[in-house]
C-alpha cells in the first residue's frame, strides 16, 4: 500500500471522532510510526509501505476509533516545548496549563523554591525547572503520576527537580515562594457527560473535584499560608466556569488564549 492511500484510510477513519483533524491527526500518525518529517510525508506520497508498517498504522487507528487518546497510544505529548512521557494512569497535559507556567516563570526569582501539588505526568515541573534555576518540589497521592514524574525528569536530565509521595501539603515541609496546582476541578456529576477520551481513559482521580468542583482548591486554600514564605504566590489553574468563586477571595485572575479564566493568582 502507497503512503498516500494508507493516509486516505487514516483521515476518512478518524473523521468521525469529536475534537480532531483527521488530516492532522492522521499526519502525526505517520510521522511517528515511520519516523520522518512533514516534509517527507509530502514528497513521497508513492512510497510503498511494507506488511509490517500498515499493520501498525491500523492498530493504532482501531484504537482511536473506541476513543483511546493518542497521546497514549504513542507514549508522549508535546508541552511547552518539552517531549513529555506518558506511562500509567496519568492526565495527559493541555495546551491551556502552558498559561500557568508562564505565570510561575514570570514571578520566580532566582533560587527560588518551587512546589506543586499534585505533579500528573510532571509537564509542568518540569517545565519549570528546565527553564528556570528554582528548586523544585513536587507531590502527588498517585503511585503512577509519581512513577511518570520521575520518568521525565530523568529523560530531561533535570537536577533542580524532587518529588515525592503526599496528600497534598500531608508530608511537605518547609516553605516555598511558589506553590501551585491544578487540582481536580470537574464537578461529580458532569464527569460522564464528557467525551469518551477522558471518562474511559483518564484517571478519574485527577478529575473528580467533588459536588461544585472545588474540594481540592478549598482544602489548600485553607492550608496553605503554612508553607508559603512571605511576599510568595499560590497559584492555581481552574475550569472555565469556576472564577467568580476566586474573585471573591480578591483573588487576580487571568484568562487564557481563548479568553476564559483559567489562571489564579493569590498571595
Amino acid at each position: 500500500m502507497k503512503l498516500k492511500d494508507i493516509q486516505k484510510i487514516l483521515v476518512d477513519g478518524l473523521e468521525n471522532i469529536e475534537f480532531t483533524d483527521p488530516f492532522i491527526e492522521s499526519r502525526r500518525i505517520l510521522m511517528e510510526v515511520l519516523d520522518v518529517s512533514m516534509t517527507y510525508l509530502i514528497l513521497n506520497e508513492e512510497q510503498e509501505l511494507n506488511k509490517e508498517k500498515e499493520e501498525e498504522i491500523i492498530d493504532i487507528l482501531n484504537r482511536r476509533k473506541h476513543g483511546e487518546p493518542l497521546q497514549y497510544i504513542l507514549g508522549h505529548s508535546e508541552f511547552y516545548g518539552l517531549d513529555i512521557l506518558l506511562k500509567g494512569k496519568v492526565l495527559i497535559p493541555r495546551p491551556d496549563t502552558e498559561v500557568s507556567v508562564e505565570n510561575i516563570l514570570k514571578r520566580l526569582k532566582s533560587g527560588d523554591k518551587f512546589l506543586e501539588l499534585g505533579v500528573g505526568s510532571g509537564a509542568v515541573i518540569c517545565s519549570v525547572a528546565k527553564n528556570s534555576d528554582a528548586k523544585c518540589y513536587g507531590v502527588d497521592i498517585s503511585e503512577d503520576a509519581l512513577e511518570c514524574t520521575k520518568l521525565n525528569i530523568e529523560n530531561l536530565n533535570l537536577k533542580n527537580v524532587e518529588v515525592k509521595y503526599s496528600d497534598l501539603f500531608e508530608n511537605v515541609e518547609g516553605k516555598y515562594d511558589i506553590i501551585y496546582s491544578n487540582p481536580p476541578y470537574i464537578k461529580s456529576h458532569e464527569i460522564l457527560n464528557l467525551q469518551v477520551e477522558i471518562t474511559d481513559y483518564e484517571p478519574r482521580l485527577a478529575l473528580d473535584g467533588g459536588e461544585d468542583g472545588l474540594d481540592f482548591y478549598k482544602k489548600i486554600i485553607s492550608e496553605y499560608r503554612d508553607y508559603l514564605n512571605e511576599g510568595g504566590y499560590l497559584i492555581f489553574e481552574i475550569g472555565h466556569d469556576q472564577g467568580e468563586f476566586f474573585e471573591k477571595l480578591g483573588a487576580e485572575i487571568i484568562k487564557d488564549l481563548n479568553g476564559l479564566p483559567r489562571v489564579v493568582i493569590m498571595r
